[in-house]
């Protein structure tokens, strides 16, 4: 287990006191609360490093193998009898741990998690190159497009998303239409299939028919509730911001068309000016804050205005979106756990899903020092939140049901959803009091998460080739290689003649950062976060190291005050311990 080895490299490793330990000098650059107990533990090398045959490497978190682990878990959750329902009520604490073969799930399976697991099918084949279960993501992707009328808006009853269950007289929604468009963005961008691309337009065309336009601004006056025969119906998620611009971003990433852009922008313009009247609660501040009702619909239509910020260049969108991006950073923590609602004492994955997409975003968009927070989210958050039935949750399992038979079938059906995603945990445990929540809606919303980060590790522009975050990739480009959590360094296998960047946490000192190519130490050249070389050629391995630091983080979040033990940007251990299955252990590790 990691967590071992991280012990014994700390015990081995010699604790160098940091220059002015604990003095704000020397805090670690984007973390909040009380740091204390600031230690090198690994100091970066003054002459020579060993090439990558040389050396060797620590098991550390591989973005791919969570992705090879994940795809077991979409494969399993739609039920084939059911015509490939989607199972979204599970709870892998309860007996059963979902609802199985011949019984039904609730509303929410409808339109949501089954576009959701239709997206991550997409994200994670590009990721792992895996064709397994191919019958699941066909049959999901029609039970999608299957919604889908000819005015372009997919229909479907109030209860799939407004939990109105007394209405089953279908409604056009325009969050279901919204995710039918980035499924066909996907398979356009994958298959080159011009009818894809086509199709999701005449969507987009049907959601700007719902707009209300107010000069040159648009808006939903139901928000992102139902509507029929010309009314909104203004039940469930009605009083919360339409999620429609992250997908038009992404059609508009694969294909500039001067009217989707304009209708894009008006409808930016009018959620930022608050237009509509509905919202309560749930409006985003002049600073940027929010109460009301859950983040991840917040995030997911800040994230919107971010990716069309980037899009098109505009300063103002972007800022917009990072001061909300912030505010929510001060209601969590700096390892991905963020409330379901302002507020609560329990996470949504959901949210932590919209955050890492969204610090991508604006760090693509050149606020670079966001760009570990997607690594703090998916190296702490995401990998303690991926499910996997070990023996220490066999044996809570067993003590909540202790008849044999009981305990081994629900552990057995447990096992169909190993690879999926925690939906819920507090900021010290995977579990709350007697539940394990594993709702549908969280799951695909983590795969994704991990392939904004996959796609991430390595850019390209005019200027050259990006190394931008400390996870293991091979790409055409360079084949990267992170020591982390046990070393400070990063080495890229250069797989094309370029100038190559190479960027090391934003915490680490500058004047201890240090540069090689090859075994051969380099005077360091910095262009903005990142260590510049130039006229790189196929081959050459490029490397820098930083101090490894170890220190302590108090917060106060979700009700109580937790200390946590970070190794750079990996969290080691917390105080107090959670209780049943607890974060941050050898076994989660």
């Amino acid at each position: 287990m990691v967590a071992a080895m991280l012990s014994g490299l700390l015990a081995a490793a010699p604790a160098l006191t940091a220059r002015g330990q604990d003095d704000e000098a020397n805090r670690p650059r984007g973390f909040r609360g009380v740091i204390t107990g600031l230690k090198v533990v690994e100091d970066s090398p003054e002459q020579e490093i060993t090439s990558l045959a040389e050396t060797t490497r620590r098991d550390g978190l591989s973005l791919k193998r969570m992705a090879e682990e994940a795809m077991h878990y979409l494969i399993h959750n739609p039920l084939a009898d059911h015509n490939y329902e989607c199972r979204f009520d599970i709870d892998l604490l309860k007996f059963p741990p979902s609802m199985g073969p011949g019984t039904r799930d609730p509303y929410i399976t409808f339109g949501d998690t089954e576009a959701r697991m239709s997206l991550a099918f997409q994200d994670l084949r590009e990721m792992t190159g895996n064709r397994e279960g191919r019958e699941v993501e066909d049959s999901l992707r029609r039970r999608v497009l299957g919604y889908i009328r000819d005015d372009g808006l997919a229909w479907l009853p109030p209860y799939a998303l407004t939990c109105d269950l007394s209405d089953h007289r279908p409604c056009a929604s325009n969050w279901t239409t919204d995710k039918a468009i980035s499924m066909l963005i996907g398979s356009y961008l994958r298959d080159g299939n011009p009818a894809d691309l086509a199709r999701a337009r005449k969507l987009i065309l049907g959601l700007r028919s719902l707009a209300r336009w107010d000069g040159g601004r648009a808006y939903y006056p139901g928000g992102m509730g139902g509507w029929r025969e010309g009314k909104w119906l203004f039940t469930g998620c009605s009083d919360l911001y339409p999620c429609i611009l992250d997908a038009i971003a992404g059609y508009l990433e694969a294909a500039p068309d001067k009217e989707i852009l304009e209708f894009a922008r008006a409808f930016a313009e009018g959620m930022m000016a608050g237009l509509q009247e509905n919202l309560g609660a749930n409006r985003i501040r002049e600073d940027g804050s929010f109460g009301g009702a859950n983040s991840h619909l917040h995030m997911r239509a800040v994230l919107g205005v971010a990716r069309l910020g980037a899009l098109t260049k505009n300063r103002r969108y972007l800022e917009w979106a990072r001061k909300v991006y912030d505010w929510l950073m001060t209601q969590g923590t700096d390892w991905g756990w963020f409330p379901e609602s302002p507020g609560t004492a329990n996470s949504e994955t959901c949210a932590t899903g919209d955050m890492v997409a969204l610090a991508a975003c604006l760090a693509g968009a050149g606020y670079t020092g966001y760009r570990d927070d997607v690594e703090r989210f998916i190296r702490n958050y995401c990998r303690e939140a991926q499910f996997v039935p070990t023996p220490e949750y066999e044996v809570l399992y067993r003590s909540k049901h202790p008849g044999a038979s009981e305990s081994a079938e629900g552990i057995r059906q447990a096992r169909d959803f190993k690879g999926g995603f925690v939906a819920r945990l507090t900021p010290n445990s995977l579990t709350m009091g007697d539940h394990l929540s594993m709702m549908g809606c969280c799951p695909p919303e983590a795969m994704r998460a991990l392939a904004v980060a996959w796609r991430n590790v390595v850019t390209e522009t005019a200027d050259g080739v990006f190394i931008n975050l400390g996870f293991d990739r091979d790409a055409a480009q360079a084949r990267v290689v992170s020591f982390a959590p046990s070393s400070g360094r990063l080495t890229a296998v250069a797989g094309k003649a370029a100038t190559f960047y190479l960027r090391p946490p934003s915490w680490a000192a500058r004047d201890r950062v240090n540069a090689f190519r090859g075994r051969a130490k380099v005077e360091p050249v910095w262009k903005g976060e990142y260590v510049m070389f130039r006229k790189v050629e196929p081959g050459q391995e490029l490397t820098i190291t930083w101090p490894l630091i170890r220190f302590t983080q108090t917060v106060s979040v979700g009700g109580g005050k937790y200390t946590y033990e970070w190794l750079g940007n990996t969290v080691i251990g917390v105080d107090p311990p959670g209780k049943g299955l607890p974060l941050f252990t050898p076994s989660t590790r």
